[in-house]
């Protein structure tokens, strides 16, 4: 009984001191909307609870995008840019999570990205998310400035945040998925190769199809030979609906460019892909390289890096979210490694992932004011 007696005591202590030094509001919320975003949209408790946000259409000189407004007070203000499909950011999945953290009192903004609705990211799209966080910095200068991105959007996220006049002003990036190296990024997406920090070994997992054919379509487009750039388009979406699908007369009729990008998609030998994507034409490396983050210098980044990844990625390794975390060193650094995760699939909620699924939503909400 007395044992008893001091667990109880003990127990109660730990909620006065939980609710005295902690925020259990913002606990509270993070649940909430940790849920909500696994909802993808569907009715939950978060949306009973909170105003529905106002949407818009906002343009600005170089620029256009769709702004979600909180119903109550505004907390912080966040750029989300679209990742690369086709519907760009009338992606009902973005739109829902942009109401989501709208809900929580950010406005976000999310821009038009031409690009990525063609299953793809340029380096064009790092300044087209510097304007947008210019534009809205000029609409709530009061509120802590961030950009948040999933995938490969990561990279013109980061980019953006590095930019001169931006990288004092931008308080916090949150990348979800993203990569660091394109060149580690590559070696996964086509052999599946990858080293996480601290182990001495290369990880091997089954390449996936859809990110080897979709990186194919991403940079079809860019080769100057244009009956090459048809031919890939054509072979891509034959592999999409059949992964076994004969191209053998396809291949054939490539040129020298056609086959750099073939040759680098269908090879399986780690070692051979920096060969390989130093053959590729030059157009499109020079994509790559202005969306390589090992390119860039992170240490300029001076604020808060939320870094979230599903260990069982199937398109970027978790090993990239790693190398991010330790190239910005000026950064304040939170990475969430999450079990059961697949590629930015948020909906998939397990007793061995809400803990940390909840940590980084709680530390996202600490970004307001």
């Amino acid at each position: 009984m007395k044992v008893r007696g001091w667990l109880l005591n003990g127990l109660a202590l730990a909620i006065v001191l939980a609710f005295a030094l902690g925020d259990p509001i913002a606990w509270g919320q993070a649940a909430l909307i940790m849920w909500d975003v696994a909802a993808g949209g569907k009715p939950t408790l978060w949306q009973d609870l909170t105003a529905r946000p106002a949407d818009y259409v906002k343009r600005w000189p170089d620029g256009e995008g769709d702004v979600y407004e909180p119903g109550g007070k505004t907390r912080a203000a966040m750029v989300l840019v679209p990742g690369a499909a086709v519907l760009g950011r009338d992606e009902p999945r973005l739109k829902a999570l942009a109401r989501t953290f709208a809900r929580a009192g950010f406005v976000v903004l999310v821009p038009e990205l031409p690009e990525v609705r063609r299953l793809a990211l340029s380096r064009a799209d790092a300044d087209r998310v510097a304007a947008a966080l210019r534009q809205l910095h000029q609409w709530q200068p009061a509120e802590p400035l961030g950009v948040a991105a999933v995938s490969y959007a990561v990279a013109p996220a980061v980019i953006a945040a590095l930019q001169d006049d931006l990288v004092g002003k931008v308080k916090f990036v949150v990348g979800i998925g993203g990569y660091r190296d394109a060149e580690a990024a590559i070696r996964f997406v086509t052999t599946g190769s990858f080293r996480p920090m601290g182990e001495a070994r290369e990880f091997q997992v089954k390449p996936n199809n859809y990110g080897r054919w979709a990186f194919v379509l991403a940079n079809a487009g860019r080769l100057d030979n244009g009956n090459d750039a048809a031919l890939l388009q054509e072979i891509a979406r034959a592999r999409f609906r059949d992964p076994a699908a004969d191209v053998t007369p396809l291949a054939a009729k490539l040129g020298p460019q056609g086959r750099a990008v073939l040759a680098l998609v269908e090879n399986r030998d780690p070692d051979a892909v920096t060969r390989l994507v130093g053959a590729l034409p030059e157009s499109v490396r020079r994509e790559i390289d202005g969306l390589n983050l090992a390119l860039y210098d992170l240490s300029k980044f001076r604020g808060d890096l939320i870094l979230v990844h599903g260990r069982g990625d199937p398109l970027v390794p978790y090993s990239e979210s790693q190398a991010l975390a330790a190239a910005a060193s000026n950064a304040h650094v939170s990475l969430f490694l999450i079990d059961d995760l697949g590629h930015v699939d948020f909906n998939a909620v397990t007793a061995a992932n809400a803990w940390t699924m909840w940590r980084a939503v709680l530390t996202l909400l600490q970004e307001r004011r």
